[in-house]
């Protein structure tokens, strides 16, 4: 009986900061919130983290949209405020195909 290993391709690891003034979309939500939407894209088999710094705004929430997102699987490891200006999502994409993704965060100026 003989064995066949099988080598897996190693998962990339892409990081990404922006600040508010390079978001791609901002919407005033009233009462000094505001939201930012920065799109980007995912590559295959890559780990994506993304940061938000605030700077003087507070982010109290992130999300993230990716497309295609009914017929092949996504996952999100992470999304936390590492401080009180600064938010952080990795999402990992497992599929062997590049993908639109889009980033949420919601900040208190």
């Amino acid at each position: 009986m003989s064995v066949k290993l099988v080598k897996k391709p190693r998962a990339v690891v892409r990081k990404l900061k922006a600040t508010a003034k390079g978001a791609n979309a901002t919407e005033s939500l009233g009462g000094g919130f505001s939201r930012f939407v920065f799109n980007r894209t995912i590559g295959p088999n890559t780990f994506f983290t993304f940061t938000f710094l605030g700077g003087s705004l507070k982010p109290v929430s992130g999300g993230w949209f990716i497309g295609r997102q009914n017929s092949l699987p996504a996952y999100a490891t992470s999304s936390y405020s590492q401080n009180a200006t600064t938010w952080i999502i990795t999402v990992f994409n497992p599929t062997n195909v590049t993908r639109p993704i889009s980033f949420t965060f919601i900040a208190k100026s």
